[in-house]
């Protein structure tokens, strides 16, 4: 008994050149996006520097707000500005919140946008 050649499987080319395109977006999303999270993570070890000081709770607002913004410029964090930085003393509490937003462009007109907000509390007496 003789069998005839099975048709072949597999990927055609366009197939194939779909999955590269996708991989490729993928990647290149990856690549835009990345930095502004690892420049996050640099914003949650310098929030949890501040509140490991012992000496934080002895500093006024606008010496905080001073050594929060030394330490960004220390780690080329460039996003964030003086603004962003919110801090209250009250009732023997002092937070620090910092929220701010990245853009970064894609293709054209078509941005990514990322919101990031790191908070810490720390009791003052």
């Amino acid at each position: 008994m003789v069998h005839g050649l099975k048709k072949q499987q597999g990927m055609s080319g366009s197939g194939i050149m779909t999955v590269m395109v996708l991989i490729g977006f993928f990647a290149y999303l990856v690549m835009q996006i990345s930095p502004a999270y690892m420049e996050n993570n640099s914003v949650k070890d310098i929030v949890n520097n501040i509140k490991e000081d012992p000496l934080t709770v002895k500093m006024s607002t606008r010496e905080i707000r001073t050594s929060i913004m030394r330490r960004l410029i220390i780690n080329s964090i460039r996003d964030i500005k003086k603004e962003h930085i919110e801090i209250k003393k009250s009732g023997g509490k002092l937070t620090v919140n910092i929220e701010y937003e990245v853009r970064r462009p894609m293709f054209k007109n078509l941005s990514v946008v990322m919101a990031f907000k790191e908070s810490m509390e720390l009791k003052t007496n």
